[in-house]
């Protein structure tokens, strides 16, 4: 019982979630190394709260296999946001898919945890494995990119001091 009220309050945050970060697609936005990092605490944070809440077992093996291979598909798919240097800021252009694919497998994870049989809520859960993994891959990718930016806009302004 629990785990459907959990899932039906969930559903409307995750909608705004959507719509707010869907805003900022398309618009070059500073990113703090700060904020790329919440993304590294938030995605385990909520994959562990499903997981107690829904009191579903992890998926074993295929959720271990699903969220290695989410986080090398989300570090390969953190080069899809260009970053810059302007102003002294690192601003990122960042591409709407990743979300797209972020929401769906939330998304699908959070409806069957509210409608679903049990053994069907696995199967969601199994999904938000690829998704936790592929933001812990384009944070990290972000997070790298982001000092490296940043380490290099340093040593050009020491240059050229």
């Amino acid at each position: 019982m629990i785990g459907r009220v959990v899932g039906l309050l969930s559903i409307p945050m995750m909608a705004f979630i959507m719509w707010s970060l869907i805003r900022q697609v398309r618009k070059p936005s500073a990113v703090r190394p700060g904020w790329t990092a919440i993304g590294l605490v938030m995605a385990p944070v909520m994959l562990i709260v499903n997981l107690v809440f829904l009191r579903q077992a992890a998926p074993g093996t295929l959720g271990v296999a699903l969220l290695v291979f989410g986080i090398g598909f989300g570090a390969a798919w953190g080069f899809t946001a260009r970053l810059s240097m302007r102003d002294e800021k690192v601003i990122a252009d960042r591409s709407i898919l990743h979300l797209v694919f972020w929401a769906m497998s939330f998304g699908l994870t959070q409806l069957l945890a509210t409608f679903a049989a049990a053994e069907v809520v696995a199967g969601g859960l199994a999904a938000m494995f690829f998704a936790t993994g592929a933001t812990l891959g384009t944070s990290m990718n972000l997070l790298v990119r982001q000092h490296q930016i940043r380490k290099k806009a340093v040593l050009t302004a020491d240059i050229s001091t």
